[in-house]
């Protein structure tokens, strides 16, 4: 046996540690990415199914082991079509890259400032709003489907347009990556995740919606309870205070925050 250990070890060469190394390494990448997501109960799903196969074939029992074959002849479709929000969010933190690199350093503290002070204002007038901040994942498809814009993302602005009596109050304003609110009245898809649709209202799920399947930041605030809540990488951080609000936005946009700096959503947040 230890022979036989000696031979193996002796026949490994550089090229294979080479992709060892590299196999680990990718493998760690994607249980990073699943980390806390639906996508380990579906994968638990999918495991169970494959047992069942297996005991299928063993006991010979020809129903089920026809059934499990062919829906593993389609695998590669059912993978892409469970996890096709995943593979998007995966894809996207390829090369990933700082926040807003377009903008110098003194332009980014402006623009935190401005949604800062917008997001205080409104919270203690219990104005309800979602701003979203266009990070390297384009979102020209929402961009385009609101109401355009175009213009600086001041304090006055956005507190007029989330105003309840304006026409475009409704949906998000998106901020893109050149720090121009591009538009506003845009919808975004709404999380799928049970556990935080059964704990939030529709803005804080659609901000955690679209913050699930990009790397958007999306600053809430709840027009009921007149808090501030920050959505980023499908999570959400509730109640925080302008500072902290603050200190999250200039930690993010120069990329000190990691996927998982942000505490999931919290059993007492209430219905937005």
């Amino acid at each position: 046996m230890t022979k036989y250990l000696v031979e193996i070890l002796a026949s490994i060469t550089i090229v294979d540690l080479i992709d060892i190394a590299l196999l680990t390494a990718i493998i760690y990448w994607l249980l990073l990415l699943i980390k806390g997501t639906r996508t380990i109960p579906i994968l638990f799903g999918m495991t169970v199914l494959l047992a069942t196969y297996g005991l299928a074939i063993f006991l010979g029992l020809e129903a089920i082991g026809w059934v499990m074959e062919n829906l593993f002849n389609s695998v590669v479709v059912i993978l892409v079509v469970l996890f096709q929000a995943d593979i998007r969010n995966a894809l996207a933190q390829v090369g990933i890259s700082t926040m807003f690199r377009e903008l110098s350093q003194s332009a980014q503290a402006g623009l935190i400032e401005e949604i800062v002070e917008s997001a205080s204002q409104m919270a203690k007038r219990r104005i309800g709003a979602s701003i979203v901040l266009e990070r390297d994942t384009g979102l020209r498809n929402y961009i385009e489907r609101g109401k355009l814009i175009n213009a600086e993302p001041t304090v006055d602005l956005l507190s007029s347009i989330f105003h309840t009596t304006s026409p475009l109050h409704d949906g998000a304003v998106i901020i893109d990556r050149e720090g121009k609110l591009a538009a506003a009245r845009c919808i975004l898809p709404l999380s799928m995740n049970p556990v935080s649709s059964s704990m939030i209202g529709t803005r804080h799920r659609s901000a955690i919606g679209l913050t699930e399947e990009t790397d958007a930041v999306v600053v809430i605030v709840s027009e009921e309870r007149g808090v501030i809540s920050l959505a980023y990488r499908g999570k959400l951080h509730p109640n925080l205070e302008p500072m902290d609000l603050r200190i999250k936005l200039s930690d993010i946009l120069q990329g000190k925050v990691k996927d998982n700096g942000i505490t999931e959503v919290s059993a007492k947040v209430q219905s937005a």
